[in-house]
């Protein structure tokens, strides 16, 4: 049997992107300077390990106190001090500390951002600009800093000034997606008198934070893509908020259109059919059959091509209004939680073979746990969760390596860093200073 094409691209391709083998190669922003001001705020910690992942110096500032996100664990689990939170999204970043609240360490500030290209911040709109530190005043000192603010409603507009915090459940809240989300209400209920479970459902973890600090990420390099360019710095706006909103697709022209607000729909989906998650009898499926085809398929699966006649179907037009869907699915639920979820799949597998409709079969996908994710082979040889040996915190693993580039791959070269761990370091790098000049700062409550 002769071997595949495909297989000789993936022994290619491996050999010149394995994570394995980037320690060896370039980083594609090892020559930019971040200064980090984010705080207590994992929109910007996020927004920084992405740029750090891909070489950038990152100088994350604390005040010397340090800052909430290290506590921030689940179930309160330490490891050496710090939260499993703050412990992933430490790395690749230089971590100092300063007092901002004194005039001393605000003329530190201003003396690295004159060494800097990007400084990111979190803080509530104009608290930067009262403390002498906003964009106006820095980008005197150099015209060519690329000036980054993630908050939680902007820096213009009504709600800019609010007392509400850029927390990552505040976005999710204000953006109008998690009103969709969530167990469909029982018919005959209100919000209010539907039963405790027929709530709306929060998103992943921190995941409107993740989203807010991705979208910086790629406007910082489209900023210092057009500094090349022009020469010129800018200041950048995302909130929080704003940008989960980016997330709700079709909605919005819905409703422009017409009038049209979604409701809470379950697994199922308002938009295509048949597309939804499924309980199986050891967990749950993902059910796909976006063509009317494989939506019949599924039928011929569950043994009802004569019952529900699936022959007839011309189309899927009928099965895009909600009520029809929901008449098939107690159908489907009662199927699917008669089988295991490697049964269901092996089920798809062999109609694609030998099924009525062959090659033509639902895509149905095993819900999986953190732990099956972890030890998944395929993900193992790629390299996500290759252990990271710190010198710190010994061996630890965190997600990485999830971009592939040939020349210039990410790479986590340490995990994280104790508050004020890289001061020498970096006050010596930029300024000179030495252990007597340090000794001053410490006592003296500047670092």
């Amino acid at each position: 049997m002769s071997r595949p094409k495909w297989a000789d691209w993936a022994d290619e391709i491996r050999g010149i992107d394995d994570p394995r083998l980037a320690h060896d190669k370039p980083e594609a922003l090892d020559d930019i300077v971040v200064l980090d001001l984010s705080y207590n705020n994992y929109a910007g910690a996020y927004c920084s390990s992405l740029l750090a992942e891909f070489g950038a110096e990152v100088i994350k500032i604390e005040p010397p106190q340090g800052e909430f996100l290290r506590s921030c664990t689940p179930y309160g689990i330490m490891h050496q001090g710090v939260g499993l939170n703050y412990l992933a999204e430490g790395r690749n970043k230089l971590h100092i500390t300063l007092n901002l609240e004194s005039e001393e360490g605000r003329a530190i500030l201003r003396d690295l951002v004159s060494h800097a290209d990007v400084l990111l911040e979190t803080f509530k709109p104009g608290t930067l600009g009262a403390m002498g530190l906003g964009y106006e005043q820095l980008k005197e000192i150099n015209p060519r800093l690329i000036f980054a603010s993630i908050t939680a409603f902007g820096q213009f507009g009504p709600l800019s000034k609010s007392n509400m915090p850029d927390y990552d459940n505040v976005a999710q809240a204000r953006s109008g997606i998690q009103y969709g989300t969530g167990e469909m209400v029982p018919e005959g209920a209100s919000p209010g008198t539907a039963p405790e479970w027929a709530v709306p459902t929060k998103t992943g973890t921190w995941f409107a934070w993740s989203v807010s600090g991705s979208f910086m990420a790629v406007g910082i390099l489209a900023a210092l893509h057009w500094r090349r360019i022009s020469g010129e710095g800018q200041a950048l706006d995302i909130s929080s908020t704003e940008a989960y909103m980016r997330f709700d697709d079709y909605t919005h022209l819905w409703y422009q259109g017409d009038g049209h607000i979604t409701e809470r729909v379950g697994g199922l989906d308002n938009a295509i059919w048949l597309y939804t998650f499924a309980p199986t009898s050891n967990g749950g499926v993902f059910l796909g059959g976006l063509r009317l085809e494989m939506w019949q398929a599924f039928c011929d699966i569950m043994g009802k091509w004569d019952e529900w006649d699936v022959g007839s179907w011309k189309d899927l037009a009928p099965f895009m209004k909600m009520e029809e869907r929901l008449k098939y699915w107690p159908a489907i639920v009662e199927f699917t939680s008669r089988y295991t979820s490697e049964q269901l799949v092996e089920m798809a597998v062999e109609y694609g073979k030998k099924g009525r409709l062959s090659p033509i079969a639902p895509v149905i996908a095993p819900i999986v746990s953190p732990e099956k994710a972890m030890k998944d082979v395929n993900w193992n040889e790629r390299g996500i969760f290759l252990p990271v040996n710190d010198p710190v915190y010994g061996e630890v693993i965190v997600g990485q390596a999830q971009y592939k580039l040939t020349e210039t791959p990410i790479r986590t070269k340490w995990v994280c860093r104790p508050q004020g761990h890289d001061n020498d370091y970096v006050f010596r790098k930029y300024f000179g200073y030495g252990p007597a000049r340090l000794k001053v700062l410490r006592e003296g409550g500047i670092i």
